[in-house]
Protein backbone atom coordinates (compact mmCIF):
# COMPACT_ATOMS: atom_id res chain seq x y z
CA UNK A 1 0.00 0.00 0.00
CA UNK A 2 2.76 2.48 0.90
CA UNK A 3 4.96 1.85 -2.08
CA UNK A 4 8.11 3.62 -1.64
CA UNK A 5 6.61 5.97 0.64
CA UNK A 6 9.34 6.23 3.42
CA UNK A 7 8.25 5.70 7.23
CA UNK A 8 8.29 8.64 9.09
CA UNK A 9 10.05 7.21 12.50
CA UNK A 10 8.77 8.91 15.65
CA UNK A 11 8.96 8.71 19.75
CA UNK A 12 6.12 9.43 21.40
CA UNK A 13 6.20 11.15 25.09
CA UNK A 14 2.56 10.36 26.27
CA UNK A 15 0.13 10.00 29.37
CA UNK A 16 -3.38 8.07 27.87
CA UNK A 17 -5.58 9.89 29.04
CA UNK A 18 -8.44 9.76 26.35
CA UNK A 19 -6.78 12.33 23.73
CA UNK A 20 -3.37 10.75 24.19
CA UNK A 21 -4.52 7.04 23.67
CA UNK A 22 -6.33 8.51 20.46
CA UNK A 23 -2.88 9.81 19.28
CA UNK A 24 -1.26 6.63 20.00
CA UNK A 25 -3.66 4.40 18.26
CA UNK A 26 -3.74 7.17 15.02
CA UNK A 27 0.11 6.48 15.55
CA UNK A 28 0.06 2.66 14.97
CA UNK A 29 -2.97 3.03 12.64
CA UNK A 30 -1.39 5.17 10.15
CA UNK A 31 0.90 3.52 7.37
CA UNK A 32 3.01 6.76 6.77
CA UNK A 33 4.29 6.41 10.47
CA UNK A 34 6.71 4.06 12.10
CA UNK A 35 6.50 4.41 16.15
CA UNK A 36 9.92 3.40 17.41
CA UNK A 37 9.05 4.02 21.19
CA UNK A 38 6.58 5.56 24.12
CA UNK A 39 7.99 7.79 26.87
CA UNK A 40 4.80 7.72 29.63
CA UNK A 41 4.62 10.14 31.67
CA UNK A 42 2.40 11.83 34.43
CA UNK A 43 -0.07 14.18 33.21
CA UNK A 44 -4.04 13.21 32.52
CA UNK A 45 -3.01 10.02 34.76
CA UNK A 46 -0.51 9.45 36.92
CA UNK A 47 2.99 8.01 35.14
CA UNK A 48 2.01 4.17 36.60
CA UNK A 49 -1.83 4.27 35.17
CA UNK A 50 -0.39 6.08 31.45
CA UNK A 51 2.83 3.03 31.80
CA UNK A 52 -0.27 0.36 32.18
CA UNK A 53 -2.32 2.39 29.37
CA UNK A 54 0.05 2.29 26.66
CA UNK A 55 1.20 -1.50 27.71
CA UNK A 56 -3.40 -2.38 26.74
CA UNK A 57 -2.59 -0.23 23.76
CA UNK A 58 0.14 -2.16 22.50
CA UNK A 59 -1.26 -5.55 23.69
CA UNK A 60 -4.38 -4.88 21.46
CA UNK A 61 -2.57 -3.37 17.94
CA UNK A 62 -0.39 -6.55 18.79
CA UNK A 63 2.82 -4.14 18.86
CA UNK A 64 4.36 -5.65 21.98
CA UNK A 65 7.82 -4.99 20.56
CA UNK A 66 7.74 -1.11 20.89
CA UNK A 67 9.81 0.03 23.88
CA UNK A 68 7.89 1.56 26.50
CA UNK A 69 10.04 3.73 28.23
CA UNK A 70 10.05 5.26 31.74
CA UNK A 71 9.46 8.89 31.63
CA UNK A 72 8.97 11.49 34.43
CA UNK A 73 6.34 10.91 37.71
CA UNK A 74 6.35 14.52 39.07
CA UNK A 75 6.85 18.05 38.02
CA UNK A 76 10.40 19.50 37.77
CA UNK A 77 9.81 20.78 41.32
CA UNK A 78 8.80 17.79 42.50
CA UNK A 79 5.49 18.53 43.82
CA UNK A 80 2.71 16.29 43.39
CA UNK A 81 1.11 16.27 40.14
CA UNK A 82 -2.70 16.99 39.56
CA UNK A 83 -4.46 14.35 37.79
CA UNK A 84 -7.81 14.58 35.95
CA UNK A 85 -9.47 11.19 36.53
CA UNK A 86 -13.12 13.62 36.36
CA UNK A 87 -12.24 14.28 32.84
CA UNK A 88 -10.41 11.12 31.67
CA UNK A 89 -11.56 8.37 33.65
CA UNK A 90 -10.77 6.53 36.90
CA UNK A 91 -8.44 4.18 34.49
CA UNK A 92 -7.93 7.02 32.19
CA UNK A 93 -9.27 5.95 29.07
CA UNK A 94 -12.91 6.68 29.41
CA UNK A 95 -14.94 4.09 30.02
CA UNK A 96 -12.96 1.19 30.33
CA UNK A 97 -12.22 -1.44 33.06
CA UNK A 98 -8.01 -1.85 33.01
CA UNK A 99 -8.37 -3.21 36.28
CA UNK A 100 -6.59 -6.71 35.38
CA UNK A 101 -4.25 -5.38 32.74
CA UNK A 102 -0.49 -5.91 33.37
CA UNK A 103 2.27 -3.40 32.20
CA UNK A 104 4.84 -4.63 29.76
CA UNK A 105 8.70 -4.29 30.74
CA UNK A 106 9.58 -0.50 30.64
CA UNK A 107 12.62 0.28 30.08
CA UNK A 108 14.83 2.77 31.49
CA UNK A 109 15.27 6.62 30.25
CA UNK A 110 18.28 5.86 28.89
CA UNK A 111 16.68 4.22 26.20
CA UNK A 112 15.97 7.83 24.40
CA UNK A 113 19.62 8.26 23.89
CA UNK A 114 19.77 4.68 22.15
CA UNK A 115 16.73 5.76 20.10
CA UNK A 116 18.34 9.17 19.24
CA UNK A 117 21.33 7.53 18.50
CA UNK A 118 19.71 5.00 15.90
CA UNK A 119 17.55 7.15 14.39
CA UNK A 120 18.97 10.49 14.89
CA UNK A 121 17.87 12.91 11.91
CA UNK A 122 15.31 10.43 10.93
CA UNK A 123 13.50 10.32 14.49
CA UNK A 124 10.91 13.10 14.67
CA UNK A 125 9.78 13.89 18.88
CA UNK A 126 6.12 14.33 19.57
CA UNK A 127 5.73 15.53 22.96
CA UNK A 128 1.74 14.81 23.89
CA UNK A 129 2.33 15.03 28.05
CA UNK A 130 3.75 17.64 30.08
CA UNK A 131 7.34 18.79 29.30
CA UNK A 132 9.19 17.48 32.30
CA UNK A 133 11.46 14.75 30.16
CA UNK A 134 11.72 16.68 27.35
CA UNK A 135 13.26 19.27 29.35
CA UNK A 136 15.39 16.28 31.14
CA UNK A 137 16.64 15.78 27.14
CA UNK A 138 17.49 19.50 26.89
CA UNK A 139 19.35 19.58 29.87
CA UNK A 140 21.20 16.39 29.47
CA UNK A 141 22.12 16.68 26.05
CA UNK A 142 22.29 20.61 25.07
CA UNK A 143 23.42 21.45 21.85
CA UNK A 144 23.70 18.05 20.74
CA UNK A 145 19.81 17.99 21.16
CA UNK A 146 19.16 19.57 18.03
CA UNK A 147 22.16 18.43 16.32
CA UNK A 148 20.64 14.63 16.29
CA UNK A 149 16.56 14.80 16.31
CA UNK A 150 15.04 16.40 13.32
CA UNK A 151 11.87 17.99 14.26
CA UNK A 152 9.93 18.23 17.88
CA UNK A 153 6.45 18.70 18.17
CA UNK A 154 4.42 19.85 21.29
CA UNK A 155 1.16 20.06 22.13
CA UNK A 156 1.06 22.96 24.64
CA UNK A 157 0.17 26.58 24.92
CA UNK A 158 -2.55 29.10 23.96
CA UNK A 159 -1.94 32.32 22.43
CA UNK A 160 -4.05 35.27 22.64
CA UNK A 161 -7.12 32.32 23.43
CA UNK A 162 -7.93 31.10 26.97
CA UNK A 163 -6.38 28.34 28.36
CA UNK A 164 -7.67 25.08 29.63
CA UNK A 165 -6.31 24.82 33.53
CA UNK A 166 -6.45 28.57 34.25
CA UNK A 167 -7.91 31.36 32.28
CA UNK A 168 -4.42 31.70 30.93
CA UNK A 169 -2.59 28.06 30.97
CA UNK A 170 -2.32 25.44 28.85
CA UNK A 171 -2.61 21.49 31.01
CA UNK A 172 1.01 20.49 29.95
CA UNK A 173 2.56 24.12 30.40
CA UNK A 174 0.65 24.78 33.63
CA UNK A 175 1.51 21.01 34.89
CA UNK A 176 5.47 22.19 34.50
CA UNK A 177 6.39 25.64 33.66
CA UNK A 178 9.48 25.54 34.49
CA UNK A 179 10.19 22.48 32.39
CA UNK A 180 8.02 24.36 29.25
CA UNK A 181 10.13 27.02 29.54
CA UNK A 182 13.50 25.34 29.51
CA UNK A 183 11.89 23.60 26.15
CA UNK A 184 10.73 26.99 24.94
CA UNK A 185 14.63 28.62 25.40
CA UNK A 186 16.37 26.15 24.64
CA UNK A 187 15.09 24.11 21.74
CA UNK A 188 14.97 24.74 17.86
CA UNK A 189 13.01 23.08 15.19
CA UNK A 190 10.49 22.88 16.93
CA UNK A 191 6.82 23.33 16.13
CA UNK A 192 3.97 24.16 19.50
CA UNK A 193 0.21 22.84 18.38
CA UNK A 194 -1.85 24.80 21.32
CA UNK A 195 -4.94 25.65 21.81
CA UNK A 196 -6.04 27.52 19.27
CA UNK A 197 -5.91 24.55 17.20
CA UNK A 198 -6.39 21.55 19.51
CA UNK A 199 -9.71 23.03 21.08
CA UNK A 200 -11.28 22.39 17.62
CA UNK A 201 -10.42 19.52 16.75
CA UNK A 202 -13.84 18.04 17.71
CA UNK A 203 -14.71 14.03 16.49
CA UNK A 204 -18.57 13.80 17.05
CA UNK A 205 -20.34 11.02 18.55
CA UNK A 206 -21.91 10.29 15.11
CA UNK A 207 -18.22 9.70 13.77
CA UNK A 208 -17.59 7.44 16.18
CA UNK A 209 -20.61 5.49 15.89
CA UNK A 210 -19.96 5.61 12.19
CA UNK A 211 -16.68 3.87 12.88
CA UNK A 212 -17.36 1.66 15.62
CA UNK A 213 -20.29 -0.04 13.04
CA UNK A 214 -18.85 -0.02 9.89
CA UNK A 215 -14.91 -0.70 10.15
CA UNK A 216 -13.07 -3.01 11.47
CA UNK A 217 -9.81 -2.11 13.33
CA UNK A 218 -7.86 -3.73 16.86
CA UNK A 219 -9.14 -0.63 17.98
CA UNK A 220 -12.90 -0.34 17.11
CA UNK A 221 -14.44 -1.96 19.59
CA UNK A 222 -12.65 0.84 22.23
CA UNK A 223 -13.74 3.74 20.39
CA UNK A 224 -17.69 3.70 21.02
CA UNK A 225 -16.72 3.09 25.26
CA UNK A 226 -14.35 5.92 25.56
CA UNK A 227 -15.53 8.57 23.38
CA UNK A 228 -19.25 7.78 24.97
CA UNK A 229 -17.62 8.63 29.18
CA UNK A 230 -15.13 11.47 26.91
CA UNK A 231 -17.92 13.16 25.47
CA UNK A 232 -20.57 13.16 28.32
CA UNK A 233 -17.63 15.17 30.36
CA UNK A 234 -16.85 17.75 27.83
CA UNK A 235 -20.67 18.31 27.77
CA UNK A 236 -20.70 19.35 31.11
CA UNK A 237 -17.67 21.89 30.34
CA UNK A 238 -19.23 22.99 26.93
CA UNK A 239 -22.94 21.79 26.75
CA UNK A 240 -24.53 21.05 23.56
CA UNK A 241 -20.94 19.86 21.78
CA UNK A 242 -22.07 16.66 20.43
CA UNK A 243 -18.66 15.15 21.16
CA UNK A 244 -15.47 16.37 21.97
CA UNK A 245 -11.75 17.74 20.88
CA UNK A 246 -9.10 14.73 20.39
CA UNK A 247 -6.21 17.23 20.93
CA UNK A 248 -2.88 15.30 20.58
CA UNK A 249 -4.06 13.47 17.62
CA UNK A 250 -3.57 17.10 15.71
CA UNK A 251 0.44 16.70 16.46
CA UNK A 252 -0.25 13.06 13.96
CA UNK A 253 -1.91 14.70 11.39
CA UNK A 254 0.10 17.40 10.76
CA UNK A 255 3.00 15.02 11.07
CA UNK A 256 1.40 13.46 8.22
CA UNK A 257 0.11 16.07 6.43
CA UNK A 258 1.28 19.48 6.82
CA UNK A 259 -1.29 21.26 4.22
CA UNK A 260 -4.19 21.99 6.26
CA UNK A 261 -2.26 23.90 8.88
CA UNK A 262 -1.06 27.47 9.11
CA UNK A 263 2.03 28.04 10.69
CA UNK A 264 4.17 30.97 11.81
CA UNK A 265 7.52 31.78 13.30
CA UNK A 266 7.79 33.29 16.46
CA UNK A 267 9.60 33.22 19.80
CA UNK A 268 8.01 31.58 22.81
CA UNK A 269 7.89 32.50 26.50
CA UNK A 270 6.48 30.81 29.82
CA UNK A 271 5.46 32.58 32.54
CA UNK A 272 5.96 30.40 35.73
CA UNK A 273 4.93 31.66 38.66
CA UNK A 274 2.58 34.28 39.97
CA UNK A 275 -1.12 34.55 38.79
CA UNK A 276 -0.46 33.92 35.05
CA UNK A 277 1.63 30.95 35.97
CA UNK A 278 1.77 27.91 32.54
CA UNK A 279 0.69 31.15 30.45
CA UNK A 280 2.81 30.90 27.07
CA UNK A 281 3.16 34.08 25.18
CA UNK A 282 4.66 35.19 21.76
CA UNK A 283 4.79 39.30 20.29
CA UNK A 284 2.26 39.26 17.82
CA UNK A 285 2.85 42.97 16.74
CA UNK A 286 3.70 43.95 13.08
CA UNK A 287 7.26 44.57 13.87
CA UNK A 288 7.59 42.03 17.14
CA UNK A 289 10.94 42.85 19.10
CA UNK A 290 13.34 40.09 19.13
CA UNK A 291 15.20 38.51 22.04
CA UNK A 292 19.16 37.90 21.01
CA UNK A 293 20.06 34.88 21.36
CA UNK A 294 16.58 33.30 21.49
CA UNK A 295 15.16 30.44 19.15
CA UNK A 296 12.62 31.25 16.71
CA UNK A 297 9.90 28.73 16.66
CA UNK A 298 6.75 27.49 14.74
CA UNK A 299 3.44 28.26 15.91
CA UNK A 300 0.40 26.76 14.43
CA UNK A 301 -2.79 28.85 15.01
CA UNK A 302 -5.26 27.97 12.27
CA UNK A 303 -6.14 24.56 10.16
CA UNK A 304 -8.75 23.54 8.16
CA UNK A 305 -10.96 21.37 10.95
CA UNK A 306 -12.71 19.23 7.98
CA UNK A 307 -9.68 17.92 6.51
CA UNK A 308 -8.37 17.24 9.73
CA UNK A 309 -11.88 15.25 10.79
CA UNK A 310 -12.19 13.46 7.45
CA UNK A 311 -7.91 11.96 8.21
CA UNK A 312 -9.11 11.37 11.67
CA UNK A 313 -11.94 9.01 9.86
CA UNK A 314 -9.88 7.69 7.17
CA UNK A 315 -7.14 6.39 10.00
CA UNK A 316 -9.31 5.21 12.22
CA UNK A 317 -11.58 3.03 9.17
CA UNK A 318 -7.82 1.51 8.59
CA UNK A 319 -7.66 3.46 5.26
CA UNK A 320 -11.24 1.27 3.93
CA UNK A 321 -12.60 2.84 1.27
Amino acid sequence: MLGSVRLKKILLFADPGVDDAFAIMYALLHPELEVVGIVCDYGNVSHSAACRNTSFLLKLADRKDIPIINGSSTPLSGVAPQLFPEIHGYKGIGGLDLTDVQSLYLHPFFKIYELIEQYELDLTIVNLSRLTSLAKLFMQMGSEMQQKVKDIIIMGGAFLVPGNWTPLAEANVYGDPQAARIVASMGKNMTFVPLNISNRAIISNGMIDRLSNHTQTPFTPILEPIMDFYSKKYNEIIPGIQGAPIHDVTLLSYLTDKSPFHVIQKQVFVVTEGPAKGMTFADFRPVPEMVSNYPVNQIILNFNVEQFQNDFMKVFSGFEP
